[in-house]
């Protein structure tokens, strides 16, 4: 491996919106890093986003982009439905391989290719970037510390405008249940990941999922779709440390209020929001400890944001993936596991098959 991490990227193309404004910039940024390789599934859209982005080479398959000398990284940033045979590609090469959550369309897909990395002894990262924000970590920190004393309870509440029944045609495959990105998966996914990184994990838990939009309009073709996705969850449980917990994700809110959680000790408070969802940054913290008269404004220290100064500023999107690499570098050098890998996805996968378990059962799940 050459001294920086050469990495390629599939679905880098300059017309995904989320590679072009995570995944490149957060690569430009670090020192660890260059961007070397781009793969689309159509050969003139990969050269004209290797060009645009500064990338020497262009690709139409993933397993010539991961068998390429000048790739040492290769990253999957495309539609869910694609994960499976695009790791599938890169694994032979034993490269190490960074893939967006949510690992695979299903449970089964997910376990799979955590097999293969695992009997390939395969440096893996799944793109759990809320993990990564500042405010999180720091969160985790000061209940770790006893800041609210013995955590009793808490709660995560999510409204987003989105997700409901309207979509432009890129996106309208949130709404299909057997593409295996939709709000449960994605948005509740994200946000539950985060919410029992800080508070712990869930050891038991009822659920009630609903839909309100039976069919969803495509605004930009003026088409009409059914919807087999949810856009309510709830879900009521008990963590490993013996607290309650409660979470609520909505989409399809006219006004949404974004993300607040709730935690409260017997002798604190915290609460964490952001005008969208927890990986998206921009959070405001609010707390009040054992001798604190009432709520006050938290601020997050510096020796939380870890990036160049050129992405301090950043709200997040880019912030958090940035983070994930740079973490992700020193486990390819020392063999460490410190940013989110596959075991950690099939995890969350298995804790969202037991959401659905209870929703469609009645039954309360234990793990």
């Amino acid at each position: 491996m050459s001294e920086k991490i050469r990495t390629g990227i599939i679905g880098g193309s300059i017309n995904n919106g989320w590679a072009r404004g995570t995944h490149v910039p957060a690569l430009r940024q670090l020192d660890e890093y260059e961007l070397t390789a781009v793969g689309t599934s159509r050969m003139e859209s990969a050269r004209q986003s290797a060009e645009a982005f500064g990338a020497a080479h262009a690709f139409d398959r993933a397993a010539d982009l991961a068998r390429h000398p000048d790739v040492d990284l290769a990253v999957v940033s495309i539609n869910v439905k694609e994960h499976y045979e695009a790791v599938k590609a890169i694994v032979p090469s034993g490269k190490p391989v960074y893939c967006e959550w949510p690992l695979g369309s299903n449970t089964a897909e997910a376990l799979e290719m955590q097999n293969w990395v695992t009997e390939g002894g395969i440096p893996n990262a799944i793109g759990l970037q809320a993990r990564q924000a500042p405010a999180v970590n720091y969160v985790k920190d000061l209940l770790k510390q006893g800041y609210v004393g013995k955590l009793l309870s808490a709660k995560l509440n999510l409204s987003i405008e989105g997700m409901g029944g309207e979509s432009d045609k890129a996106n309208s495959y949130l709404f299909d249940r057997e593409v295996g990105g939709n709000l449960l998966t994605i948005v509740t996914g994200h946000n539950l990941d985060a919410f029992a990184y800080m508070v712990g994990d869930f050891k038991e838990l009822s659920a009630v999922t609903a839909q309100q939009y039976a069919e969803v309009n495509i605004t930009d073709t003026n088409e009409k779709m059914r919807k087999t996705t949810d856009d309510q969850i709830l879900i009521n449980g008990l963590l490993e440390n013996g607290a309650a917990a409660q979470v609520h994700v909505q989409g399809g809110v006219k006004h949404g209020t974004g993300l607040t959680i709730e935690i409260f000790g017997d002798q604190g408070t915290l609460v964490l929001s952001a005008p969208a969802t927890v990986q998206f940054g921009s959070h405001r913290l609010l707390g009040a400890g054992a001798d604190d008269a009432e709520l006050r404004e938290l601020e997050i220290p510096d020796s939380y944001i870890d990036v160049p100064d050129s992405l301090k500023a950043d709200s997040g999107f880019v912030l958090n993936v940035a983070r994930a690499y740079r973490k992700f570098a020193r486990d390819i050098a020392e063999g460490t596991s410190e940013v989110p890998n596959f075991g950690e996805a099939v995890k969350l996968h298995r804790l969202l098959d037991a959401i659905e378990t209870s929703a469609r059962t009645g039954e309360r799940q234990v793990f």
